[in-house]
């Protein structure tokens, strides 16, 4: 039997390359710093998992050995493989070789990838196209972040981290939008802009974007050699224009235009208009892929998102739970915006965890429109940090500065979990409440936690 080793097994990405790998046929093995909920559905199945990295795990009879990004070149396992010449892959080059025989569907975007992706897969399956994918999340439809099909489809995040999409070309791309982010990657906008023409220029049938994305790049689609579709809200020069958007309770229902006729009324369970516009390009690629509108409007009626993604993890008289993964301040702003509009005597508390230090020191101001918001409390945690070398005093220090930029509600800044926890089981005593947790590192295993507790 062939064999393959993952190092970094129990992120989101590389479970699920793992599993794609056993169905494959290989004997996969795997390791990583920290034991999860991933990494013991894993060992369920029969994969060995050795929790921290040791050059022992390596041997001259693996054929493969994969790498999380998050992996530096010095890890003693990744020294192994290559003193022994194994055959080295980074997480992108794996993706390239598991769908060489597919046809990509990614979602790539600064914000927007998991969800769109999700839809795509979703309405394809919806649609009978019995669609592949490994996406970033946990598809509450199918409990997982992986599937392996007969069909001709593979659905893919399109991930501009390191430049990632640009090694698994795409027959259909999306591109959600495209801001600033990842600065230990892009120095500039300028060099973000270029990434992205590069990936526009490795599609092979068709883009899906909207007018914004179209200026941004400059594209000139009577030019161009692939189909173009565009997607809008309240834009009428858009093929897939949404319309009327209402909110109730935690969907949103919205009126389609195609090619200036209307559609009707279409339904997804989530809320925000950014999320309407995800449906959008889910739709648009649904249609191209030979779906019918009927067949469209059923799938996105019964898709239920993805963990992590606006999530209630817990809801009584006393309080609601929710967990989102939103990190860049664009997304902690929409996501807050959600908060304050829901109607509810109910107080509302904001709970952050920056996540990178680089991050949140290049986009710091960016953060201010997010603390202005209407909400009665808001807490900022101690950075998370990925892939730096930075001091616990850096991160305390900056984080305690984005807390004294709130304008509006009471703030408090914790540099501990435990910190935290005293603070809202305390008031938890004295309020009902919507507590919102926010970020992309621990913060969610917390909230878990503490959701489940009486």
């Amino acid at each position: 039997m062939k064999r393959a080793h993952i190092i970094g097994i129990g992120g989101i990405a590389m479970s699920a390359i793992a599993q794609c790998l056993i169905q494959l046929g290989y004997k996969v093995t795997g390791s990583d710093l920290h034991h999860n909920d991933l990494v013991e559905e894993l060992r369920n199945q029969g994969v060995e998992i050795t929790i921290g990295h040791q050059a022992e795990n390596i041997s001259t009879k693996i054929e493969k050995v994969i790498c999380s990004d998050a992996i530096p070149e010095t890890n003693v396992e990744i020294v192994k493989a290559k003193e022994y010449g194994l055959d080295l892959l980074g997480r992108s080059d794996a993706l390239a070789w598991i769908t060489k025989e597919k046809r990509v569907i990614s979602a790539s975007g600064t914000h927007g990838k998991t969800t769109t992706s999700s839809m795509i897969a979703y309405l394809l399956e919806e649609g009978k196209k019995e669609p592949s994918f490994i996406i970033g999340g946990i598809l509450n439809n199918f409990g997982s972040n992986f599937r392996a099909n007969q069909g001709d489809y593979f659905v893919l995040e399109g991930d501009e981290y390191n430049k990632s999409f640009l090694k698994y070309p795409s027959d259909i791309g999306v591109i959600t939008n495209i801001e600033f982010d990842h600065p230990d990657i892009y120095a500039d906008m300028a060099e973000v802009f270029d990434t992205y023409h590069q990936y526009v220029d490795g599609l092979r049938e068709c883009l899906v974007t909207n007018q914004q994305v179209i200026e941004q790049l400059g594209l000139k689609i009577e030019e161009m050699s692939i189909e173009v579709v565009t997607v809008g809200i309240d834009d009428n020069q858009a093929e897939f224009n949404a319309i009327n958007i209402r909110e109730e309770e935690l969907s949103s229902y919205f009126n389609v235009e195609y090619q200036g006729e209307e559609i009707g009324e279409f339904k997804i369970n989530a809320l925000g208009s950014y999320n309407v516009k995800h449906a959008l390009e889910a739709m648009a690629v649904a249609k191209y892929c030979g779906l019918s509108f009927e067949a469209i409007k059923r799938g996105l009626r019964l898709w239920q998102g993805v963990k992590r993604r606006f999530e209630i993890l817990d809801d009584d008289e006393s309080r609601i739970v929710i967990s989102d993964y939103a990190h860049h301040p664009s997304e902690v702003e929409a996501v807050a915006e959600i908060l304050e509009r829901i109607k509810s005597n109910k107080k509302k508390v904001l709970i952050f965890q920056p996540h990178q230090y680089i991050r949140t020191k290049s986009l710091f101001e960016d953060y201010k429109g997010i603390l202005d918001k209407e909400i009665d409390e808001k807490v900022i945690l101690k950075i998370y940090k990925v892939r730096e070398a930075v001091e616990n005093e850096d991160l305390e220090k900056l984080g305690n500065k984005l807390s004294q930029m709130v304008s509006k509600g009471d703030t408090a800044y914790y540099n501990r979990f435990e910190d935290l926890k005293r603070w809202l089981d305390q008031y938890k005593q004295d309020n009902q409440a919507i507590y919102l947790f926010l970020g992309a590192g621990d913060i969610d295993t917390f909230a878990r936690e503490w959701a489940q507790r009486d």
